[in-house]
């Protein structure tokens, strides 16, 4: 034992305790997890990551979870023939691969902690701009769904015609306005940029957001983003419908700015998508407010709901029902039925185990923002 303590990296095990203690001063005060960590500590240790995996035009993050099981089978196969060499040494080989692991799992909950951790527990964004959230009452939040279903059927009108295809879906590719994802990518850069204006806390500049080859898999699981810290990158599904894409997007990138909790990026994106100039971007935006303010409409009002699903023009239909054929012959698959379950528990329990009590509902939470922000006006 004496011989593994005077091993150099047994000092990474500090990490251990220091991320507690960073995590615990969080809780203890909004104060330090806004201006300590979310605006200090954090963005001085992202900037340099971020810049370096930006380099890369893949995405790491997608790169390293594959070559996974691989690395994992090497480190085995490597330590298995250390133990059968080092017969006299096998105590002290064992010893080491214990320390390694420990060292390794410190270093990952370090990282976690200071690029992700502790921004759950800074400063609500509402609170930070003076949004009053309260109660609302179902004749508020019906209100709030017709202006969304006006403002859905203003935006897809303002689409231009290149893109869409025949049927009046919102499509990108070749000969339209966004024929790569690297075009929506900066393009959502440039809107939160422009909103960072106006939300100073929102000003950072790095990395940036990108399309996952294996995106099918992501579907599978009902993912449609996710932002991976130690990577400093905004991964985004580019199998799901186009029009969805710009706001998933911002959502990931209001991620990579410092704000975890889902129901704020849900409603950063929405900003930036609808104070965006690109007609996609802003219909995307409004799509995304419309659908979870009426998936909450329904839980109250199943009637009001129809009113208002039954008054949206073909126009706006069409995308819906693409969308909703996709994630239903996506789900026919009884494997994948399974698989998104599984992925949607794994959700829930790391949403509320980093303070989000209401889990994967959080999503829908940003219908309270979007209530406070209408009745302001």
């Amino acid at each position: 034992m004496k011989e593994i303590l005077k091993l150099k990296r047994t000092k990474l095990l500090i990490l251990l305790p220091l991320g507690l203690l960073f995590l615990f001063l969080a809780k203890l005060s909004p104060f330090i997890a806004e201006y300590v960590f979310a605006r200090g500590l954090y963005k001085i240790l992202s900037l340099p990551l971020g810049l370096v995996t930006g380099i890369f035009p893949f995405s790491m993050a997608e790169l390293i979870i594959v070559l996974i099981p691989a690395l994992l089978i090497a480190v085995i196969i490597c330590f298995v023939v250390k133990l059968v060499k080092g017969r006299e040494t096998r105590k002290f080989i064992i010893q080491k691969a214990v320390l390694n692991v420990f060292c390794f799992m410190a270093v990952i909950f370090f990282m976690f902690i200071v690029l992700c951790g502790t921004n759950y527990y800074r400063y609500d964004f509402a609170e930070m701009y003076n949004l009053d959230v309260k109660e609302r009452s179902v004749d508020e939040l019906k209100e709030l769904c017709f202006y969304l279903k006006d403002m859905v059927e203003q935006s897809k009108a303002d689409i231009p015609e290149k893109d869409l295809d025949e049927n009046g879906v919102v499509t990108f590719g070749e000969n339209r306005t966004y024929e790569y994802f690297p075009d929506v990518a900066a393009s959502a850069k440039k809107a939160m940029t422009k909103l960072s204006e106006d939300y100073p806390s929102l000003k950072y500049s790095t990395g940036g957001a990108k399309e996952v080859i294996l995106s099918r898999y992501m579907s599978y699981g009902g993912i449609v983003g996710i932002f991976i810290p130690f990577t400093m990158e905004a991964n985004v599904n580019k199998d799901v419908a186009d029009y969805n894409r710009p706001a998933d997007t911002c959502h990931e990138l209001a991620h990579m700015r410092g704000y975890m909790k889902e129901q704020e990026a849900n409603y950063i994106a929405y900003l930036a998508c609808v104070n965006s100039e690109e007609p996609v971007f802003i219909y995307s935006g409004y799509m995304m407010a419309f659908i979870l303010a009426t998936n909450s409409l329904y839980d109250y009002d199943s009637e009001a709901y129809w009113e208002i699903m039954e008054g949206l023009s073909d126009n706006v239909l069409a995308d819906i029902r693409y969308e909703n054929e996709y994630w239903r012959e996506l789900r026919s698959n009884e494997a994948a039925e399974v698989v998104d379950e599984i992925m949607n528990e794994v959700n829930d329990t790391y949403l509320k185990a980093n303070g989000q009590e209401s889990g994967v509902a959080s999503y829908g939470e940003m219908v309270d923002l979007l209530l406070a922000e209408y009745f302001s006006r």
